[in-house]
């Protein structure tokens, strides 16, 4: 009899754990945070829930959560919305960190994502600057703790023109600034090909310049604004 009652109990178990995930410190394509970072996901058979750091830039710092914020995943266009959160003020109210330097852990639950997902973007306000914005965060795989080496470099024999050498090593460096440039280009376009950020970004901007209008401004000069006070930051895709 207890062998028939425990066969049950082990299948549930195994239900249980199939559909529960979590990672820690998950790789992060790309952020609009740079104060913050995801230190945890986690996948719950009736939440993905986000877990955040955010680390005061100074003296004042304060932090607030938009209700708007949502996840999506590579496997369609579909938004997880917001269901609660702890640690953190719901705009427009504020939570203040303390010093320079101190840090928020905050989490953040929204609806469940289905478990084959790969990858996930956070999104509280698509392309704009300072908000929880996070593209790309994967499911599987943890950040590369970076590791650097110091080179101790002689100093220039005194017979040698120490300008001369100068240029030569500024000279050196110009196929790598032509790479690193073209890898954040590529970069970009790959963003702006995900589902649904596009529109997104069409609707801020319809968003920006329905307020124009809506100060006094007439619908020329709100266009003239937009289109060159953009909301969202101009790349330069040399012709991509």
């Amino acid at each position: 009899m207890k062998k028939i009652l425990l066969i049950p109990f082990l299948l549930l178990m195994l239900s249980i754990n199939s559909s529960a995930q979590s990672i820690e410190n998950p790789s992060v394509e790309n952020s609009d945070s740079p104060s913050s970072r995801i230190v945890k996901i986690e996948t719950t058979p009736n939440f993905t829930i986000v877990s955040f750091e955010e680390t005061a830039a100074n003296n004042s710092s304060w932090v607030r959560l938009s209700k708007d914020i949502f996840v999506q995943t590579n496997l369609s266009d579909k938004h997880y919305h917001y269901i609660k959160s702890e640690n953190i003020a719901i705009a427009p109210e504020k939570t203040i960190i303390g010093n320079a330097g101190d840090k928020l852990l905050f989490k953040v639950y929204f609806e469940r994502i289905p478990s084959t997902a790969g990858t996930i973007d956070v999104i509280e306000k698509a392309g704009a600057k300072s908000f929880f914005n996070f593209y790309n965060v994967s499911l599987t795989q943890s950040q590369k703790v970076l590791k650097t080496s110091v080179v101790l470099i002689p100093p220039p024999p005194s017979n040698i023109n120490f300008n001369n050498e100068m240029a030569g090593v500024m000279g050196s460096m110009g196929p790598m600034l032509t790479t690193m440039t073209t890898a954040m280009m590529d970069a970009q376009v790959k963003y702006y090909k995900q589902p649904g950020i596009i529109t997104e970004i069409a609707k801020l901007n319809k968003q920006y310049f329905d307020a124009l209008v809506n100060e006094g401004f007439t619908q020329d000069q709100a266009l003239k604004i937009i289109t060159s006070e953009s909301l969202l930051p101009k790349a330069s895709m040399n012709g991509k």
